[in-house]
């Protein structure tokens, strides 16, 4: 895969005038992809392979987990979790591209499903990306200042592909619901960023968010649920953080919060989950970082000198190139030493 050199910006250094403003996120003209690998997966859900009885017999089904509610002896369950266009409700969750590597995202695969439901009714699906947990303005606290916006100003509508069969979602002793979940492999290949089109997204290290919501069948019920990670205890990296777009005050206002199921104010916090998604791309392995290589251009020359004195007369923190907290003209020497030391 060839593509135009354009290296993610240091995490140490984001407010460089010639970094991103959207924190190494870049839209490149790309030739034609290489086949794509997963890069990254959230978590499965499938509890048993050929689990299904009754009219589902020997079918994959997907079981579950039970809590209780301290205090109580009932068990509950989550099966599904809402992110429907129709209802304004959006489910979010991040996923963490390594230092060293850069990729370039093709596909994302969704799951969902949609009460009554035994085929694949997902029409259309929006997804947005973050750099940072979505949050919004009247979150429950803390809330960042300033409040995180995504970087698209509004999400992308993707049309559906027709799902595929996995399995059926069951409570935590059912065995024979007929409750089919759908994956939706998107193409994420028309995804707009900073008002571009092109063909492919391309990350830098660091961690991000997607975002989604479904549009599906409008009865008997527009809800469009999707299974959490499980088994919970499962290994996933990032620890279990979904974020959802609700209501979680009963005010009728939907919000950013943290997902947490079996929360009761004041009587339980209830606790994280996962929602599964899958990426697939081509990974590239960048070069080592080269802290002489000033503006990234992936070569050291006169220029990075000009670049790094522009930053440290704009007082800008990226010319703290020490890491001591502030700028000072011990900067300028240790930046000197970088830059005649090479890469």
């Amino acid at each position: 895969m060839s593509m135009r050199s354009h290296r993610p910006s240091r995490p140490s250094r984001p407010s460089h005038p010639s970094r991103s403003a959207a924190a190494g996120l870049f839209l490149l003209a790309l030739a034609p992809l290489a086949r794509a690998d997963v890069l990254f997966d959230n978590g499965g859900f499938i509890t048993d392979p050929a689990g299904g009885t009754g009219s589902i017999a020997g079918l994959p089904i997907s079981r579950a987990d039970g809590f209780t509610i301290p205090g109580q002896s009932f068990t509950f369950s989550t099966t599904g979790i809402a992110a429907t266009v129709a209802t304004g409700t959006a489910s979010a969750d991040d996923f963490l591209i390594p230092d060293g590597e850069q990729w370039d995202l093709s596909h994302i695969t969704l799951f969902a499903f949609q009460t009554s439901q035994t085929t694949a009714t997902v029409t259309s699906i929006r997804i947005n990306l973050w750099t940072e947990p979505p949050y919004s303005a009247d979150s429950p606290p803390p809330v960042p200042s300033p409040v995180p916006m995504p970087v698209l100003a509004a999400p992308v509508v993707i049309p559906a592909p027709p799902g595929t069969f996995v399995c059926h979602r069951q409570s935590p002793s059912s065995t024979g619901t007929v409750r089919p979940v759908f994956a939706y492999k998107l193409s994420l290949d028309s995804l707009p960023a900073e008002g571009v089109i092109g063909p492919g997204v391309v990350l830098g290290p660091g961690r991000y968010w997607v975002e989604w919501a479904f549009e599906g069948a409008s009865s008997p019920s527009a809800n469009v649920f999707q299974p959490l990670v499980t088994p919970r205890t499962q290994e996933v990296l990032p620890p279990h953080n979904a974020r959802l777009l609700n209501d979680p005050f009963n005010t009728g206002a939907r919000v950013w919060f943290e997902g947490r199921e079996g929360f009761v104010s004041g009587v339980s916090d209830g606790r994280a989950y996962s929602l599964p998604f899958i990426l697939e791309g081509t990974r590239t392995i960048l070069p080592p970082d080269c802290p002489a290589d000033f503006n990234n251009s992936g070569a050291v020359s006169v220029q990075d000198i000009f670049d790094f004195l522009t930053a440290y007369f704009m007082n800008d923190p990226s010319a703290d190139v020490n890491n001591s907290g502030g700028i000072s003209v011990q900067d300028i020497f240790d930046y000197l030493a970088l830059y005649f030391a090479g890469c």
